[in-house]
């Protein structure tokens, strides 16, 4: 079974973060310098406290007309995150992101995010496994026809 170690090992464990205290423009500021769509949220040392997204900072920020160098993260955050830990089957991931509509999950050890894991990833992932097995498939058949077809 795959599960997101394997993802991650393809992928890699960067995780950027943002103090829930910064404001909305410095996490759109860092989302764009770093490229991702979402970041982490840490409140102190409790560990991971939500997730702030694109999505937060449409719905919640823009579409209120409000200043993003006024609003604290932490105000528009997403707060009751769901999580995975790298032994997390990448079904498993896939069926949280398909139910709950999310496209960014932490993932977790000990309380500390190590990694976060999007839609994407999974499906870049999939897609390279089946194309794998297409190609050992093929390879078999090729064999075992003698090299005719």
């Amino acid at each position: 079974m795959n599960t997101v170690k394997d993802v991650l090992d393809q992928k890699g464990r960067t995780v950027f973060s943002i103090e829930a205290g910064e404001t909305v423009l410095d996490a759109i500021e860092m989302m764009v310098a770093k490229d991702v769509a979402a970041l982490v949220v840490i409140d102190g040392d409790t560990g991971v406290a939500g997730i702030i997204t694109e999505r937060d900072y449409a719905r919640k920020v823009l579409l209120n007309e409000k200043s993003p160098k006024e609003i604290a993260v932490r105000d528009v955050m997403t707060k009751d995150v769901m999580y995975v830990r790298e032994e997390t089957l990448t079904d498993t991931c896939m069926d949280i992101m398909s139910q709950k509509n999310f496209h960014h999950l932490p993932v977790v050890d000990r309380d500390k995010a190590v990694a976060v894991i999007t839609a994407g990833d999974l499906f870049k992932y999939v897609v390279q496994k089946q194309s794998m097995t297409i190609d050992e498939l093929e390879d078999y058949i090729y064999e075992e026809t003698g090299g005719e077809g």
